[in-house]
């Protein structure tokens, strides 16, 4: 019996399979891809696809296969990893929860008082020429967004997947006055239910006929509401707070979406601009930091604002999945310092708030894998 594991190109992206006496018995998908944290552009690699053929299952091989390919993403230079996981397994190969779901639901009858804020703007079914002002648009509404990933209109070919799997999508763009494409909005193909993915505006008025839209599409199929899967503090989520909705947040345990730190050096000095800017943007400007933060990827030190009058030292050690927790602004370090293996010295929780504070991560239903 003869066992290894096997790597293909395909495009940018990568399939790894193990192979048993020459038949692909595990499989999984490195997808090459770019995404935010705190601004910056970082490279993150995309674990979808992940599958062992039913009658080679509990032998250990996609075990094997996970713990090789964390080696083979750290290899080849990608700063990050993130996958959307079933409970309790990826977890052992140093993935975290990092992103939350959140949602709003708005009744019908509520939604369909935006149709008068929604006057003068018009919604068509989206085209491929509009496949441009989608890039665009959705680029910059998430430039400052953690986790979300950005979109290269050479490889973005439109909207297929909807909320999961098992959904198709649909989608439409918002016109203005003068006919031209401001905005769009993209929704689970269902004759059940009525619920948006996606919705993007550069004109902010343009969100008043997105909701009077939604609110169509539930009168249409005779449903009380309207859901939007969204991040809580997305454009069109806000809007519908004066109409009146209820939001929900969920955190899974091990499971969802999960990352973890693949090259923390590379990733800190690719991250070192952003977090210069946080500094001198909080309560913190005009002092210098000097930071380490040790996991068991080994030792990063970073001297934020050289040219301060007054220095903080702070030390941070903690396992790499708790820093990514700590840095996509999913938990705050007073809340993993309450775990073992946290430690942290010198004004850490003042300064690591400064520095990942505030942050709303997040990634699309149609950008998932």
């Amino acid at each position: 019996m003869t066992l290894r594991i096997e790597t293909q190109q395909k495009d940018r992206d990568r399939l790894r399979q193990v192979m048993l006496d020459g038949e692909a018995v595990s499989w999984l998908w490195v997808l090459d891809m770019r995404m935010r944290l705190l601004g910056e552009p970082i490279r993150m690699a995309g674990i979808g696809g992940v599958n062992t053929k039913e009658e080679h299952r509990m032998k250990g091989y996609a075990r094997r296969l996970l713990s090789d390919t964390v080696r083979y993403m750290t290899d080849e230079g990608f700063d990050v990893s993130m996958l959307f996981g079933i409970p309790n397994l990826y977890d052992k190969f140093g993935y975290a929860p990092c992103l939350p779901e959140h949602r709003a639901t708005i009744a019908t009858r509520d939604a369909e008082r935006a149709r008068e804020a929604a006057r003068g703007y018009s919604v068509r079914p989206l085209t491929e020429k509009d496949i441009p002002l989608v890039v665009r648009l959705h680029n910059e509404a998430n430039r400052g967004r953690a986790g979300s990933l950005i979109r290269d209109a050479g490889r973005f070919h439109g909207f297929r997947l909807g909320s999961d799997w098992r959904r198709q999508a649909q989608a439409s763009a918002v016109e203005d006055g003068d006919g031209r494409a401001v905005g769009y909005l993209v929704w689970d193909k269902s004759d059940t239910d009525v619920k948006a993915v996606e919705a993007e505006a550069g004109d902010p008025r343009a969100y008043a006929a997105i909701l009077a839209e939604l609110a169509r599409l539930a009168v249409e199929k005779r449903c009380e509401e309207a859901e939007l899967c969204l991040p809580a503090d997305h454009p069109l989520m806000v809007f519908a707070r004066r109409y009146g909705c209820r939001c929900h947040a969920s955190y899974n345990r091990m499971s969802g979406g999960m990352m973890r730190i693949l090259n923390q050096q590379g990733l800190f000095e690719k991250l070192g601009p952003a977090l210069e800017g946080r500094l001198q943007d909080s309560a913190l400007a005009g002092r210098r930091v000097r930071l380490r933060l040790e996991t068991d990827l080994g030792v990063t030190r970073l001297l934020l604002n050289p040219d301060g009058k007054s220095e903080s030292r702070v030390a941070l050690k903690a396992p790499q999945d708790r820093l990514m927790q700590l840095v996509v602004g999913y938990r705050p370090l007073a809340d993993l310092l309450t775990e073992d293996g946290v430690e942290a010295g010198g004004p850490a929780i003042e300064v690591t708030e400064a520095l990942f504070g505030g942050q709303s991560p997040y990634v699309l239903a149609s950008d998932r894998f």
